[in-house]
């Protein structure tokens, strides 16, 4: 500790003299902005080895943090503030640390103290946190979180500057049949390479996500031209056809590309996915490998159809079968929730925990059985269920019908593969 020089100041020091030599607490006492005292943790803490008397606290600090800390320290009523700042210390050793501030007066004077922490592993644990929370971990692209958030944006932007943005839906062709032959460590690496490829040749105004499986979306902001979204797609789907090495062999897949324009096609968030996802369906309609223009959406456009299911459907396991046939009773009830405009949070609710008590039982079932594919079809149920942990908030900010429509959509590509190959080892059936 180093006490200024005036015998005010000493009396200061004999209030603190408790936590002077801490080695748990890092403290110091301020006039406004300027220390008056620290003690042996806080100057170790911030890696100064000289006399820190008379130095402002500001001076501690990264100049882009010093107004944080400012705003901090001006509030000398009410409760203790506190903020992260970045600090850097005599080695050159940046590290955030947190300050806090406790107004407190000393012979009617009124001083600050500042308990201070070195947080930079919870700083980076955050980091990561939100990294995972907003990235999809297969290819390093934003999810489905994140691109509801950039889609929200570039409707609000657009409608303040009256200008358009496009946004393109993509859907890989063939993909099923690498996973079906190679195994789905290729249909990874597959989609890795696919993610890179497209990520290269976007500017980087632009935004692009993974949503599904197989399924991406790109925002194209500020659009000067209706047809630049078309010359972007069609870049884009020349791209995923060329030839993909995996080691000794080479794979192949396509590109089905839907487009759709604010305001042209829709003036809201529902409609414009709708839209893109109806030209989507017509690409891969025409005979896939291309791409196509969204016609204006209505309202209905924006409800997700009832899933048919019947018998064709079934895998030959009664347990799977039966449950099967109850989620898709589940989605078809919140997709009329949706159609009649009724409320539908206890639906969704409904069709998550069904879809975990489901994957729960087909995982039993897998215990007692020779199926190789064990741990891969596990894998899949994790991703899905971490997927549906964010889609109910995505549903609150985006559109509840496009989470329905995912989940449609990966139940019948799931119960088609994967399920199939359970019930085939389950029943002593031959696998193709």
């Amino acid at each position: 500790m180093q006490p200024m020089p005036t015998e005010s100041q000493t009396d200061i020091g004999q209030l603190a003299a408790l936590l002077i030599n801490s080695n748990l607490i890092a403290l110091a006492l301020a006039d406004h902005d300027r220390l008056l005292f620290v003690n042996t943790a806080f100057s170790r803490l911030f890696g100064r080895t000289g006399d820190l008397a008379d130095v402002s606290i500001l001076d501690l600090v990264q100049p882009v943090h010093r107004e944080h800390v400012r705003a901090a320290l001006a509030a000398r009523i009410g409760p203790p503030r506190s903020c992260v700042a970045e600090a850097l210390r005599d080695d050159g050793l940046a590290f955030d640390v947190e300050l806090r501030f406790e107004p407190m007066t000393h012979d009617n004077a009124p001083l600050m103290a500042i308990f201070a922490q070195d947080v930079t592993d919870r700083s980076r644990a955050e980091e990561k946190l939100n990294l995972l929370a907003y990235s999809d971990p297969l290819t390093g692209l934003g999810n489905r979180a994140l691109f509801a958030d950039h889609l929200r944006q570039a409707m609000l932007t657009a409608r303040r500057a009256t200008q358009s943005f496009a946004l393109l839906m993509l859907d890989l062709d063939g993909f099923k049949s690498i996973n079906d032959r190679h195994g789905h460590d290729a249909g990874d690496r597959v989609l890795q390479r696919i993610a890179a490829r497209l990520l290269a040749t976007l500017r980087e105004t632009d935004s692009i996500a993974r949503i599904g499986g197989d399924e991406f979306a790109v925002l194209l902001p500020m659009l000067k031209a209706r047809g630049d979204a078309m010359t972007v797609a069609d870049r884009l789907v020349d791209l995923a056809r060329q030839p993909i090495s995996l080691g000794q062999f080479q794979v192949k897949v396509g590109a089905s590309v839907g487009i759709a324009v604010y305001p042209e096609h829709a003036n809201t968030v529902d409609h414009l996915l709708a839209a893109a996802d109806s030209a989507l369906y017509e690409a891969k309609r025409r005979g896939r490998d291309r791409a196509a223009w969204a016609t204006t959406a209505s309202v209905a456009d924006t409800a997700p159809a009832q899933l048919m299911w019947s018998v064709a459907h079934e895998v030959g396991v009664r347990e799977i079968d039966e449950q099967h046939a109850w989620l898709v009773s589940l989605l078809n009830d919140l997709a009329a929730a949706l159609r009649n405009g009724e409320p539908h949070d206890a639906a969704l609710k409904e069709v998550i925990r069904y879809t975990g008590f489901h994957f729960a039982t087909e995982e039993r079932l897998m215990r007692g059985s020779s199926y190789h594919g064990a741990a891969a079809h596990r894998d899949m149920h994790r991703r899905l269920l971490e997927d549906l942990r964010g889609l109910r908030l995505d549903g609150a900010k985006v559109s509840v019908s496009l989470i329905v429509r995912y989940l449609q959509e990966w139940l019948l590509r799931h119960v088609d593969g994967a399920d199939r190959d359970l019930a085939a080892a389950l029943t002593g059936a031959d696998v193709e």
